[in-house]
């Protein structure tokens, strides 16, 4: 059996990108380190900072929180569940929320989209988003949480997009040259606008399998069965063929991200201007055009259902 490179007890991971075996209390030790650092070199948190944390229900969001509240107990911080109403999903992922943050002692805020707003993501389906329920969703979920962090007062918004996201999401913009996209994934992304909030991304560094180990030796509660919509997902398509990247290559995904962080955001940075940010129309959140695009995709599915525009305050 391996041992642990630590302490030399039994293994129970194995990092394939560093070839390293570790035994659970060993590998929580090295997480919490590297969560830390990355906070602490891209001066994420500050001690008079007031923290909300996006929580899914999902091990990696489950994993940021614990982990916060470890490292920065003394900062303010609450947790954030969006119930999106998709059937056997949403509510499952729900009360997984609600153990993980009476467990770790966090204050939770929940947002019912149906109840709040008329509309849930399953009606997109009857949209020209039928076929790709993904796109409006994320829309919706980056516009409440921004939106939920301002009216609440916090100064910094907390999400659980890891190394395997990033590497994703960078990968296909650069297929596709999304220069601008590309300019706006970053591991802070500073406020622009009094109604924009800062966003942080703490797990950038740690990847999708070294969450599922944290939330697993925590014994985080964490949900157990999959987003049912998002079947069929090109994401998805595209996650699998970075995996047979990996297999071939351990390191590819840090490479890739360093040498990107290195070389080529500094040099995108100095070519591509952020277009000015105004207010949008119907809902007096920022956007670059007149309307955003969340009220457009709001009052799309709201003409579809019930011939009625979004109940939000401007």
């Amino acid at each position: 059996m391996a041992k642990c490179r630590v302490c030399g007890a039994p293994a129970e991971a194995y990092l394939d990108y560093s070839r390293t075996y570790l035994c659970s209390r060993c590998f929580n030790d090295y997480y919490e380190r590297k969560v830390g650092a990355t906070i602490q070199r891209f001066k994420m948190i500050k001690p008079n900072d007031r923290v909300l944390v996006a929580v899914s229900g999902g091990k990696d969001s489950a994993s940021l929180l614990a982990v916060l509240r470890k490292l920065l107990p003394d900062v303010e911080m609450a947790a954030l569940y969006i119930n999106l109403g998709i059937p056997q999903y949403s509510d499952h992922c729900e009360e997984k929320f609600k153990k993980i943050t009476e467990v770790l002692g966090v204050e939770s805020l929940v947002f019912d989209l149906k109840r709040e707003l008329g509309f849930s993501i399953p009606d997109f389906r009857r949209t020209v988003y039928r076929r790709r329920l993904c796109s409006p969703c994320g829309t919706i979920k980056r516009y409440l949480m921004n939106k939920i962090a301002v009216e609440q007062g916090f100064s910094k918004l907390a999400t659980g997009h890891h190394m395997d996201d990033i590497v994703e999401t960078l990968f296909n913009s650069y297929l596709h040259g999304d220069v601008e996209q590309i300019v706006r994934l970053k591991p802070v992304l500073s406020s622009t606008h009094p109604k924009f909030v800062a966003k942080i991304k703490p797990l950038w560094n740690v990847t999708e399998q070294e969450n599922l180990f944290y939330a697993t030796y925590n014994e985080l509660p964490v949900r157990t069965v999959g987003c049912p919509l998002a079947k069929g997902a090109r994401s998805l398509e595209q996650k699998r063929y970075l995996s047979s990247l990996v297999e071939h290559i351990p390191n590819f995904r840090h490479v890739f991200l360093s040498s990107h962080m290195r070389e080529l955001l500094p040099a995108l940075e100095r070519s591509i201007t952020a277009p000015p940010l105004k207010e949008c129309k119907k809902c007096g959140m920022p956007t670059s055009g007149e309307v955003c695009a969340f009220c457009k995709r709001a009052e799309l599915v709201l003409g579809k259902i019930s011939n009625q525009s979004p109940k939000f305050k401007v």
